[in-house]
């Protein structure tokens, strides 16, 4: 394992938003919004990557604004003129669950296609952020967006290459493909990610995919640096108490392989990475308690980064199935929710690391959500699509038990309702007491799995 020297001390800061950097650093161009420092006393990993999922890490909402945190004031606005309306498609009642639809508003050229691959973020207020893309290679791009539950509107409210240096002709940012995050101080990260790999090229303007920092308070938006160079990140996770983000920087040009990297939220240094061949799948990310960030080794057992130390080292922990799919944010007992990918299994990962298997989930999940009370979790099976026949339902799943329930049929309502069929979702994600919002790949009427729009769903629970 790769350690750099000198940033235990800063991994250790009293409170969420201590400030300061490693000596000996290099300014990197063309940053802003965050100190644009990486340290300089290590070296990163270089290897191989691919794809990227799902993970609750919303709950609880973003920390307070505290000393050492500063507004995004050098970022750029936030734009308002695109927008959407949510309608009803079923009315929510004392034992009926409600569900509401907004179509994203998007560019009208075509997209290869548009799509959504990576989950948002419910902030404590009750707004939600989320991106979708057009999966395209050269001068491809990314849009992000704010849903107001209080008005029912969907807003564009920025798009990758606005905020980064581009060169036109160079490759873009098609996806958005790792989760939506909490930082320290109440702002929310996520990263680009190509769109297709096919012809890739790093050159000119384009060396790696870039870390995105959402304010929600100044309303503005950045694209601080590039994450890892030659990577983009396939999935994310944060541990806001300890200003840390995790990330899975995966090399466009392997399989499954690539980068482990942990940054300072506040300063944006890299503070570790790693590059073993053993981390695989690339799909999830699970954060302990104690800021322990825990990703897939060698497809069937789980590695634990540890802040405290700043190293990450094997466990035996093995799960029921290959690949961490998704997981869940831990509950008040410390105890995390996840799928693997195959099979599809759910388990409960205790805090002695024991691992509790809770019954195969219906088809391939990318994303779960832990209920406010944390008596069960949720998901949409079939992220591909693949679940018509069973009407692409939402399901509750008992966390003591693995028991699952139904809790509405989801594929009827859209295609009665908006005429679109549904094709799978990336983007579960719970807001408040009884909130979820899922996002939804759909496209043409009748035509099971197929992409091109997508859907947010607003769904109230009993």
């Amino acid at each position: 394992m790769k350690r750099i020297a000198g940033v235990v001390a800063m991994l250790l800061m009293a409170g969420a938003c201590a400030s300061g950097g490693a000596g000996n650093n290099t300014t990197v161009a063309g940053e802003a919004g965050i100190d644009t420092t990486v340290a300089t006393s290590g070296s990163t990993g270089t290897t191989t990557g691919d794809t990227a999922g799902g993970s609750d890490t919303t709950a609880g909402g973003t920390t307070a604004m505290t000393e050492g945190c500063t507004p995004l004031t050098d970022g750029t606005p936030w734009t308002d003129e695109i927008t959407a309306e949510a309608v009803t498609l079923q009315e929510p009642g004392p034992d009926n669950v409600g569900v509401q639809a907004v179509v994203y508003p998007r560019p009208d050229y075509e997209g290869r296609p548009w799509s959504q691959w990576g989950q948002g973020f419910a902030l404590p207020d009750g707004r939600f952020l989320s991106a979708i893309g057009d999966h395209g290679g050269a001068d491809a791009n990314s849009y992000f967006y704010e849903y107001d539950p209080a008005s029912g509107v969907l807003t564009q409210i920025a798009d990758a290459l606005s905020l980064i240096d581009h060169t036109s002709g160079d490759w873009g940012y098609g996806k958005v493909h790792a989760q939506m995050v909490a930082g320290p101080c109440g702002d929310v990260f996520t990263s680009t990610y190509w769109g297709t790999r096919r012809d890739l090229t790093y050159q000119g303007s384009y060396t790696g995919d870039y870390l995105i920092r959402i304010d929600p308070e100044s309303r503005t938006i950045a694209a601080p640096r590039v994450l890892a160079e030659e990577r983009g990140s396939a999935s994310m996770a944060s541990w806001p108490e300890g200003g840390l983000i995790y990330a899975e920087a995966a090399d466009p040009f392997g399989r499954k392989t690539g980068d482990f990297v942990v940054l300072d939220a506040l300063t944006g240094d890299t503070v570790f990475s790693d590059a073993s061949a053993e981390h695989g799948g690339y799909r999830s990310i699970a954060v302990d308690t104690e800021g322990g960030a825990w990703i897939t080794w060698n497809d069937t057992s789980l590695a634990r980064y540890d802040p405290a130390t700043n190293t990450l080292e094997p466990t035996d922990v093995t799960l029921p199935g290959t690949t961490l799919r998704a997981a869940t944010r831990p509950d008040a007992d410390g105890t995390i929710y996840g799928v693997t990918d195959e099979p599809p299994i759910f388990f409960a990962l205790e805090p002695d690391g024991t691992v509790r298997e809770l019954g195969s989930a219906r088809h391939y999940t990318t994303s779960l959500a832990l209920s406010a009370d944390e008596s069960r979790f949720f998901s949409v099976p079939g992220a591909h699509g693949g679940l018509a026949d069973q009407n692409t339902p939402l399901v509750a799943i008992d966390t003591e038990t693995g028991a699952e329930a139904v809790l509405v049929e989801l594929y009827p309502l859209v295609s009665e309702g908006l005429g679109l069929t549904l094709g799978g979702t990336y983007n579960v994600v719970a807001s408040g007491e009884n909130t979820l919002y899922i996002g939804m790949n759909a496209g043409t009427p009748g035509v099971e799995g197929s992409f091109g729009e997508i859907i947010l769903l607003i769904v109230t629970l009993p």
